[in-house]
This record gives C-alpha cells, sequence and structure tokens, in this order.
C-alpha cells in the first residue's frame, strides 16, 4: 500500500477529543510537511487554544501520528484557506 499523509481537525470538548474533518494531502511527503509547516497554532496547549490539529503518515493502512499543533478558532480559519489553496496549486501542478 502507499503512503499517505494527512491534517485531521479536531475539537477538544469537555468529554474529549472529538474529530470533525480532515484533509488529504497526498503521498508527497516535502510537500506535505511544508503545508503543515506553514500552518498557524502552537504545539504548547493554552486556554484559547481550542481545536487540536494532528498531521498523520498512513503507511500500510496504519495511522502514524507525526506532529500537532493547537489553534484558535481565527487560526483555524486561517489554516483552513492555506490549505485549501495549496491544495488547489497543488492539484494544478500535477495537470
Amino acid at each position: 500500500m502507499k503512503t499517505n499523509f494527512e491534517i485531521s481537525l479536531k475539537f477538544k470538548l469537555c468529554k474529549g477529543i472529538e474529530e470533525y474533518g480532515c484533509f488529504q494531502v497526498g503521498a508527497n511527503e516535502l510537500f506535505a510537511k511544508e503545508l503543515f509547516n506553514m500552518m498557524e497554532g502552537t504545539e504548547d496547549i493554552t486556554k484559547e487554544s481550542i481545536m487540536l490539529i494532528d498531521f498523520i503518515k498512513w503507511e500500510r493502512g496504519i495511522p502514524f501520528p507525526v506532529n500537532a499543533k493547537h489553534c484558535t478558532y481565527n487560526q483555524l480559519a486561517t489554516n483552513v484557506k492555506l490549505i485549501t489553496r495549496e491544495l488547489f496549486k497543488q492539484h494544478q501542478l500535477a495537470h
């Protein structure tokens, strides 16, 4: 099976963490890492950071967490816009 990368969006709730969205960012590891590194957020947990973004590598159907960022609603909005723009550019270059 092919290695793929994803960026997973999660809420931090009183009852725990719940995934509500996911971006499949493809098999290009360099692109996936650069995209995640461009995103806003911090590795540190703060009271304002109520969203969690996980960077996950899928290999042979098994998820391997690579990195994570905690962010605010505003940072999340910026990140979703960034992911969408960069994925669009990546797909345009592929065709």
